[in-house]
């Protein structure tokens, strides 16, 4: 069977006996395919196969014939998701990567996917969807949600090629308003039972406010964090305004140089917070994230709401970044 993987479907026993029988009755009798198609050969009994076990269909043998780049798709699942919408989502976006290797003659790809189903009851879209895609080293993310894990995976194929178009064209900012449905947040936490539940710290990059927006773009943030090559300022870009971009550093100073990407800048000092005050403000405003001057380490932090309703806290690691 060679090293590939081997896709399984569940079946009936009797229901695989009943074909075979029937196509051997038919046989008999001396019916034939239409002449204007060719007469496909019967599909080999692959039984005997213990009433609900796994036997490999027709569709799965022919799958496994062709080399493609869908075994590099793996699919994470949390929460209630059965095999059948976790395999749909699968060949979604291993069609999609099929598809990008063409166009990108030959350059190794991968994708991560993974399906997060919601538990509550009340959550009007239950399904998110997130796709990590690499491209050589380049890394591109999508994340959608949806009622249903198949509409999510459509919906997510399409995010991809969003991001990718993007990708391509960087000196195209993605158009705003967007045209389409925003993410929404699933779940609703009730204000003091918030709590940050994950916190991120990492050694921020130095660039462009126009490289920090297409870095936003193609990995799917509502903000992204950086430290501003030309003042050499913790920054954040979002996604907000009558351009969509807007530029926020910890001091106020003049906007960049000639930008490609549409900026307004954010006239406001950061105020200085702890992770704790933060909190509190982001409570009493509900917007989806609060860039702020950390009371401790003195650098550029973030704290942003989450789609499960609860808060994460991306930090530096206390460097000063690197050029």
């Amino acid at each position: 069977m060679g090293d590939s993987p081997v896709t399984f479907t569940r079946i009936r026993t009797d229901h695989a006996v009943n074909a075979v029988r029937l196509r051997y009755i038919a046989t008999q009798a001396g019916n034939t395919a239409p002449r204007s198609s060719p007469a496909r050969p019967p599909t080999p009994y692959i039984g005997p196969w213990p009433s609900g076990t796994f036997a490999p269909t027709r569709t799965e043998q022919r799958r496994r014939k062709i080399t493609t780049m869908s075994d590099s798709v793996a699919v994470q699942s949390v929460g209630e998701i059965v095999d059948s919408a976790r395999e749909y989502a699968r060949r979604q976006i291993a069609a999609f990567v099929r598809r990008l290797q063409t166009r990108q003659q030959g350059q190794p790809l991968s994708a991560r996917v993974k399906l997060t189903a919601s538990t509550r009851s009340s959550t009007r879209l239950p399904v998110l969807a997130q796709a990590n895609l690499y491209i050589g080293e380049q890394p591109v993310r999508a994340q959608v949600a949806a009622a249903f894990v198949h509409e999510a995976s459509q919906a997510l194929r399409a995010r991809l090629g969003e991001q990718i178009a993007r990708l391509t064209n960087p000196d195209r900012p993605r158009p705003w308003p967007t045209g389409g449905v925003e993410l929404e947040f699933g779940c609703t936490v009730p204000v003091g039972q918030r709590k940050i539940v994950r916190r991120k710290s990492y050694r921020l990059t130095w660039c462009t406010p126009d490289h920090a927006a297409l870095t936003m773009d193609v990995m799917d943030y509502d903000c992204h964090l950086f430290v501003d090559a030309c003042t050499g300022q913790d920054s954040l870009i979002y996604r907000v305004g009558p351009t969509g971009y807007r530029l926020s550093r910890l001091v106020p100073l003049p906007p960049p140089p000639a930008p490609v990407t549409p900026l307004t800048i954010d006239p406001r000092p950061v105020p200085q917070l702890t992770a704790e005050e933060a909190v509190a403000r982001l409570d009493s405003t509900e917007l989806p994230y609060r860039f702020f001057r950390d009371a401790a380490t003195g650098r550029g932090t973030v704290l942003y709401r989450r789609y499960d309703g609860h808060y994460g806290l991306i930090t530096t690691d206390g460097t000063s970044g690197g050029q």
